[in-house]
């Protein structure tokens, strides 16, 4: 049985503006932005139509994400070096391969899938999932913290969570009162309750009651070292101000050649920098298009377009509504209109 913690919060995230699409290649490119590059095929030949939708919600290190396909699908995913994914099926289930080991999800059991195996999953037709991906250096922090040693590796778990369990059941009321918070307070133009310290509480909750081991680091030695330029980039583009420049100037910042910095991204973190920048402009343009006035264009200008067209085309590919659209209908009470 779903926890109702798990069933409400999908029923507000669905609420929210979202990518709805029929098309596989949209939703491959969508999915790739915000996460990594995959592959996604239907098995069978395709005979039955894909069903993409989703609804995301970031809070800085994290976002909550309601997902689904629609018909059985299997992605081939690959390595997921820069964050950790909780998976909660709500309807259907998934069937991963993550290195030599095969699990499985269902309505009740969820996953945690940690840096390191590259991940081959199977969703069941009808399958939808509530989805928490936290930055690997978030976690990484906070496993720091929790064992009281600086020096401490990276933390990869078994990856069953059984959710008639007492830490099963803390960590849907969490996830509960993360997207509570976050759509009350954007429907009321009020603050929400900081989300780090809920997050917080789903890792606290994970180390405690889930098994892991520790690895040096969980990215395949064969790769190396991540280059420091990767680690520079992204927190770069942790300051707003950041966002409006090019990927040769943060290059330049950052004392490398773009050259090298495109290809040391795409070979440890599985993406370009210009899809990265491309990502954290949008997020960041969500933020101001629902917690501020400015005019669109303006909004534009902030995030580095100077011209407004192409900002609202890229836009709508990343989430499925033009952005005048996206803020209209930022009311949870209101649906939003995609354009097919």
């Amino acid at each position: 049985m779903t926890a109702p913690e798990l069933q409400e919060a999908s029923h507000r995230l669905g609420t929210l503006p979202g990518l709805h699409s029929g098309d596989i290649a949209e939703a491959v490119s969508a999915m790739s932005m915000r996460y990594r590059p995959h592959d996604l095929s239907l098995p069978g030949g395709g005979r039955h139509p894909i069903d993409f939708r989703h609804h995301a919600v970031e809070f800085g290190g994290a976002t909550l994400n309601l997902l689904r396909y629609g018909p059985e699908v299997v992605i081939e995913a690959g390595i997921f070096e820069q964050f950790y994914m909780l998976e909660f099926p709500l309807s259907g289930g998934v069937c991963v391969d993550f290195g030599r080991r095969r699990v499985r999800s269902e309505i009740g059991r969820g996953l945690i899938l940690s840096p390191g195996p590259a991940i081959h999953s199977n969703w069941r037709a009808g399958t939808t999932q509530l989805m928490l991906r936290i930055e690997r250096g978030v976690v990484e922090r906070a496993f720091r913290d929790h064992v009281g040693d600086a020096a401490a590796g990276t933390p990869v778990f078994a990856p069953e969570i059984d959710l008639d369990t007492q830490a099963g059941r803390r960590i849907a009321r969490l996830l509960g009162l993360l997207v509570g918070e976050q759509i009350e307070a954007d429907r009321h133009g009020t603050a929400a309750l900081p989300a780090g310290p809920i997050v917080q509480a789903v890792l606290e909750t994970v180390f405690a009651h889930i098994p892991y081991e520790v690895a040096e680091t969980a990215v395949p030695l064969l790769r190396g070292p991540v280059p420091r330029c990767v680690h520079r980039f992204r927190a770069l583009l942790d300051d707003p101000a950041m966002l409006a420049l090019t990927v040769g100037d943060l290059a330049r910042r950052i004392g490398v050649s773009q050259r090298t910095l495109t290809t040391d991204m795409r070979r440890f973190a599985g993406h370009s920098p210009h899809q990265y920048l491309t990502a954290r402009r949008m997020d960041r343009a969500c933020a101001l298009l629902t917690r501020s006035d400015l005019p669109v264009a303006e909004i534009a200008r902030c995030v580095g377009y100077a011209n407004a067209g192409r900002f609202a085309a890229l836009f709508r590919q990343a989430h499925g509504v033009f952005p005048a659209d996206y803020r209209r209908f930022a009311d949870p009470g209101q649906a939003p209109e995609t354009h097919q």
